[in-house]
């Protein structure tokens, strides 16, 4: 137990043995007007430093009460603001963040961008190439082929006449010198052995 709670008790102790004394003595003479009054004396000797104690007391409390209310407001504002200054920092750091990582992407996707232009132009020149060499390839083979075909009709044409004449010899030969029917055969088996040779050379060339 402490000492204010062992004070006050005893206080109490006091205060109520001297009500029993000033009701019995007003009990004891009830005629008596001045016994109320000297209650109230009575009264105020014993407990009016006790009141004024415990009035003293209550304004400590309120003092101490105005003075922890005024630090504790002013801790949480404290603390509110550093909170605000905490949360702003953290927003304006993830914007930058956020930022600088678009600005990546938008310099990733643009380049991304660029290469693919220009592997595009690339492969369109590529392509546009291939398709040169494949028309100059294709018409330098029907260069060949037009020459190749001038070259074997000329040697058909030469074989042909070559031949004709052969045939217009003989026949003049024959009319000439009115060979025998072996001879005439043997002629036209010559001149059928050229033509022969002569198509033979075609389907080679």
């Amino acid at each position: 137990m402490s000492r204010s709670t062992a004070s006050d008790q005893s206080v109490a102790t006091h205060r109520s043995q001297a009500e029993n004394v000033v009701r019995d003595h007003a009990a004891s003479h009830p005629d008596d007007p001045s016994a109320s009054g000297n209650l109230d004396k009575i009264r105020d000797i014993l407990f009016g430093a006790q009141a004024r104690e415990h009035d003293r007391r209550f304004a400590q409390l309120e003092q101490h009460l105005i003075r922890e209310a005024s630090d504790l407001r002013t801790d949480l504002k404290r603390r509110f603001e550093s909170l605000e200054l905490y949360i702003k920092k953290e927003v304006e750091a993830l914007t930058n963040r956020l930022t600088k990582e678009q600005d990546v992407r938008g310099e990733s996707v643009t380049k991304l961008t660029q290469d693919l232009t220009r592997l595009a132009a690339s492969l369109e020149a590529k392509a546009s190439q291939l398709e040169q060499q494949a028309n100059q390839a294709q018409s330098h083979v029907l260069q060949q082929l037009t020459a190749r075909t001038s070259e074997l009709a000329d040697d058909v044409r030469a074989r042909h006449a070559e031949t004709t004449s052969a045939l217009d010899q003989a026949v003049r030969d024959l009319r000439g010198e009115k060979t025998d029917r072996a001879a005439l055969a043997a002629i036209l088996m010559e001149a059928s052995k050229r033509l022969s040779d002569d198509g033979a050379s075609s389907t080679r060339a």
